[in-house]
């Protein structure tokens, strides 16, 4: 998020990367990441001043530090490459999220109106396209593909129309089998439900497919669902049945980077919603864009190409602990 003026709440929150095991362990880090990390902060914030508002206990093993920054306002994702700041989150075994809030309110809510998500492997564990390739004997041959996707050697296009060929003549009721299978993320719904409570928009983007985006919003109960629409053959002589012709719809756009970053823009425009009140969630390289242009935008248990890249990133074992960042859940002074 922009970062140029004025001053501001840079909300810190360290999550430690597991839950200490003894009292002792867990006041030991609770104090490093209060008053000694304060002392680290200004060091990295200078010339920018820092006056630390409040410290808090969120749950064991997660802490929260808001300051009240002056100019020159630090950007977050600069301070989460800083060298001496990664040095302390390996030292101290914690990830930190960054979250710089202007003309914030004084409470402890983080202003938000909008929530954009990817959908594999982050509001559900699964890839679908591998469930789909799972589901004639192909996995590798989609895998291969995949890998070459993130290591930068092609387009995400470019592998989709290449993977979904491998696809030809897959049933088109397969999505009902998958219905069975496909397993919600641990902590999705909470999030959800405390977005919607809160009155946020919810929505997920996918560079999977519509017809297990629009279950899945009717599952969590999310305002939106785009995805990618496929091209359903009739039967034939080669396959008797109706099956996917492994085609994307040429009626529909194509789910790329630039398009989730669309979606997240426009529907903030549509919404009359600041980008600085949007939070996005995704794992892959084709998320990036959209993380980037969100107020706060988090890699969760990304890929390594984004874990590096992201503004943001976090490594746990549910998406409820995603609600901190937004001022949720009860929390208790340390």
């Amino acid at each position: 998020m922009s970062a140029e003026g004025g001053n501001a709440r840079l909300i810190v929150t360290f999550f430690a990367k597991s839950r200490p095991s003894s009292q002792d362990n867990f006041r030991s880090q609770s104090l490093a990441c209060g008053p000694t990390f304060s002392q680290l902060l200004a060091s990295s914030l200078s010339p920018a001043e820092s006056a630390l508002d409040s410290y808090r206990t969120l749950a064991p093993g997660i802490f929260q530090s808001v300051y009240t920054i002056t100019n020159p306002l630090p950007k977050p994702e600069k301070l989460r490459h800083n060298t001496s700041i990664t040095a302390f989150e390996a030292l101290h075994a914690v990830e930190i999220i960054w979250d710089l809030v202007l003309n914030g309110t004084s409470n402890d809510l983080r202003p938000i109106k909008l929530a954009v998500f990817d959908m594999d492997s982050t509001l559900i564990n699964e890839e679908v396209i591998d469930e789909l390739a799972r589901s004639i004997g192909i996995t590798s041959a989609v895998s291969a593909i995949t890998a070459r996707a993130m290591n930068g050697e092609i387009e995400f296009e470019q592998s989709l129309r290449e993977r979904l060929a491998l696809l030809k003549g897959v049933k088109a009721d397969v999505w009902d089998e998958l219905k069975q299978t496909i397993t919600i993320a641990a902590g999705a719904k909470d999030l959800v439900d405390y977005l919607r409570e809160r009155g946020v928009l919810t929505v997920v983007v996918s560079g999977g497919f519509a017809p297990m985006a629009l279950w899945l919003k009717g599952q969590l109960g999310l305002n939106y669902a785009f995805a990618n629409h496929l091209v359903v053959s009739p039967s034939n002589a080669t396959y008797p049945y109706p099956h996917l012709s492994g085609e994307l719809s040429p009626e529909h756009p194509i789910v790329v980077p630039e398009y989730k970053k669309h979606v997240l823009e426009s529907l903030a425009q549509e919404h009359s919603i600041p980008l600085s009140e949007t939070f996005v969630v995704g794992d892959g390289s084709n998320d990036l864009l959209m993380l980037g242009a969100a107020g706060l935008g988090v890699a969760w248990r990304a890929k390594p190409k984004v874990q590096r890249e992201a503004p943001q990133r976090l490594n746990g074992t549910t998406l409820s602990d995603l609600i901190f960042l937004l001022g949720g859940q009860e929390s208790r002074d340390a």
